[in-house]
């Protein structure tokens, strides 16, 4: 059961997480549009995989580097079936947000969008919504509706995306094909005027799954922009390359990844996997592999698949 004294304390961090959200001086509109200098350290989905958050945050030391740019995404609910305390995750999420607004940014997933809306999500004859409730209950008792609603409120003000001055979009996934030709980074900015079809635009881009070649190129056109950091897939060996635009990154396991880049320089896809992909656990994957990370890198074709979360 939560004490009185960190729940004050909770309770105004989330208070000026939330306000980070909403005043993040790069954000326009549900965009966050990174700066000409400086650089960003983007994961993939976290899945309440303590952790990896603090191995990176340790790392990238943001007080030290306050023009670098932290992405994260989809903490919300785990992935093994027992209790899910993720939103002990959050909560880290939340302080550190709190402490560096306009460094750390958040964007939506689909299991935050399915807190939000109710939208339950099952896998394997499992609600992962019923679990993350149960644990918060037991976490929080008789608190746990006042730290909920600040929990939503938080997702609720989270971006839908990044885009970086070298052609680089930073997003959850990307919607079907079908979907593609209602975006451009007008919606991102300011969205339709249509509240009722921003919704299911929202929905469609946290829960699309096309990685195909051509999807890919059109919704990069759509976006202004040659290369589509994104996360929701699971990725056996913490990254896939489904197509010549998509890198697809997994932080959550042991093969979990990062990848970081400077906004003055241009890259293309293939020098992205090979120089800024990196390796959460390095150690334990070079053994797991009994391979150097860069051999692993090289062979594209090894990272390609298609088991989706």
């Amino acid at each position: 059961m939560i004490e009185n004294r960190k729940l004050i304390k909770l309770k105004s961090t989330y208070a000026l997480a939330i306000r980070g959200n909403m005043e993040d001086k790069y954000r326009q509109g549900d965009l966050v549009v990174f700066p000409k200098e400086g650089d960003v350290i983007i994961m993939g989905d976290l899945h309440g995989n303590l952790k990896n958050f603090h191995k990176v945050v340790e790392a990238i030391d943001l007080e030290s580097h306050p023009n670098r740019h932290l992405v994260l995404q989809e903490p919300t609910h785990t992935y093994e079936a027992q209790e899910d305390r993720s939103f002990l995750l959050i909560e880290e999420i939340v302080f550190l947000k709190s402490q560096f607004p306009n460094q750390v940014h958040v964007i939506l997933g689909n299991h935050e969008l399915s807190e939000i809306t109710g939208k339950e999500i099952l896998k394997g004859g499992i609600c992962y919504n019923i679990l993350f409730l149960e644990g918060m209950k037991k976490e929080y008792g008789q608190h746990f509706e006042s730290i909920r609603e600040l929990m939503l409120d938080f997702m609720k003000t989270m971006p839908l995306a990044c885009l970086a001055p070298n052609k680089i979009f930073i997003c959850h996934t990307t919607p079907v094909k079908k979907y593609i030709h209602h975006y451009s980074l007008d919606f991102f900015r300011k969205g339709t005027g249509n509240k009722e079809k921003d919704k299911v635009m929202v929905e469609k881009l946290v829960w699309g799954r096309d990685l195909s070649q051509e999807a890919a190129d059109e919704f990069a056109k759509k976006v202004e922009c040659e290369i589509l950091i994104v996360g929701h897939t699971a990725c056996k060996r913490g990254f896939q390359v489904p197509n010549s635009r998509h890198i697809i990154l997994d932080s959550k396991g042991n093969f979990a990844t990062t990848l970081h880049f400077k906004f003055h320089r241009s890259y293309d896809q293939k020098h992205l996997i090979k120089n800024c992909i990196q390796y959460i656990h390095k150690k334990a994957v070079e053994k797991l592999l009994e391979k150097k990370i860069d051999e692993e890198k090289e062979n594209l074709e090894e990272n390609i698949s298609h088991e989706d979360m």
